[in-house]
């Protein structure tokens, strides 16, 4: 979801090159903070509100309003801290016994349920399989 309107003309920390100021890039050997699902700064954490039926934006994707509804749609991921998971900055775990693989996976799911609801039906026939949120 490469938003050409965000990345033109802003030059905000949070579409610097590096991405440091808003953007969540977990260390190699994340520490327990990730863990901890109560700290509102974590992108693993899931608020009573966030459930798999919520809309988050108000006009779904169509084949024609692509930048507007991925702009909306950057901006209401980041609002819930969930941005990371389309642009790779927070990756899967890779190995079966990391604690933060399952919570990931439930992230994931969530993220995936808020795009897929957010897709009009002629296009969302050619991603409901889609099992990995930055890959819709």
């Amino acid at each position: 979801m490469e938003d050409p309107l965000e990345s033109s003309a802003d030059s905000s920390p949070t579409h610097s090159a590096n991405h440091s100021a808003h953007t969540t890039h977990l260390p190699t050997n994340h520490s327990t903070k990730y863990l901890n699902l109560t700290d509102p700064s974590n992108p693993f954490r899931l608020d009573n509100g966030d459930n798999p039926a919520v809309i988050l934006v108000t006009d779904l994707l169509t084949s024609d309003n692509y930048a507007t509804w991925s702009r909306a749609m950057r901006r209401s991921l980041r609002a819930k801290n969930k941005l990371g998971f389309i642009t790779s900055a927070i990756p899967r775990p890779t190995k079966p016994e990391d604690p933060l693989l399952e919570i990931w996976e439930r992230c994931n799911d969530m993220v995936v349920s808020w795009l897929q609801n957010s897709i009009s039906p002629a296009i969302k026939s050619s991603v409901v399989f889609v099992d990995v949120a930055r890959d819709i």
